[in-house]
């Protein structure tokens, strides 16, 4: 008889446990930050406390002229904020890491945002600091960079 008991006590721990973790198992910012992982996009678990790098590029998109807004807390999920993410719906991206020397390309942005840089059906211009600018994906972001992307349609 104890013996039962002792198996029935080993089940309902057994049940406790997975019912406390499922949420984190299942969690979909879990699996927002194993992709940044793998896209090598570490997370701020600390937010912008010590930082060795710290700037704000900033990017408009105009499709066929008209302006679109970037969403606000891009790659920011509880407890974590990529290394690019945004605040508001300002543009501004913030790109902050620990590391000082760490490039960070505008690929990397869309990425983190979970979308594509080129569109089906568009031609798509860009210009960086007010100059045509043929890197898209593959621009390094700096400080206080102007990046335009202009989305026609063909």
């Amino acid at each position: 008889m104890k013996n039962k008991y002792i198996w029935i006590g080993l089940i309902l721990i057994l049940i406790l446990g997975v019912l406390l973790a499922w949420p984190k198992i299942t969690n979909p910012y879990n699996q927002a930050i194993a992709k940044w992982n793998d896209l090598g996009i570490e997370c701020l678990s600390n937010g912008h406390q010590n930082a060795g790098q710290h700037i704000h590029p900033h990017l408009a998109i105009f499709i066929n002229g008209a302006s679109q807004i970037i969403p606000a807390e891009i790659g920011n999920v509880r407890s974590c904020m990529a290394e690019v993410h945004t605040h508001d719906a300002s543009g501004t991206i913030h790109v902050e890491s620990y590391s000082t020397n760490k490039k960070f390309k505008l690929q990397d942005f869309f990425s983190v945002w979970g979308e594509s840089i080129e569109k089906p059906d568009y031609k798509l211009e860009m210009t960086v600091d007010g100059l045509l600018n043929d890197q898209l994906g593959n621009l390094i972001m700096t400080d206080k960079q102007q990046i335009i992307l202009k989305y026609s349609k063909l």
